[in-house]
């Protein structure tokens, strides 16, 4: 699984905005919570929220490839 440091890494250089930045880290933070208070992977769950809109840059235009080139990026 990828580290938390390293998916900050790349979230940061896939997103310049600092509000897309705030929107990964807060939702994040909700993640995490709900993964505490389910008993779930709470390190799993941060990153999933942490990266959940990675390819925004790319697929804003194209919501049919939302989540699709994610896929590709992790797979670098």
């Amino acid at each position: 699984m990828i580290s938390r440091n390293e998916a900050m890494d790349l979230l940061q250089s896939k997103n310049s905005e600092a509000n897309l930045i705030n929107h990964a880290l807060e939702s994040e933070a909700v993640m995490r919570g709900l993964a505490q208070k389910l008993e779930q992977d709470v390190e799993l769950w941060g990153i999933t929220g942490l990266l959940h809109d990675l390819d925004y840059s790319t697929t804003k235009d194209a919501d049919e490839r939302h989540g699709l080139d994610t896929v590709d990026m992790l797979g670098d």
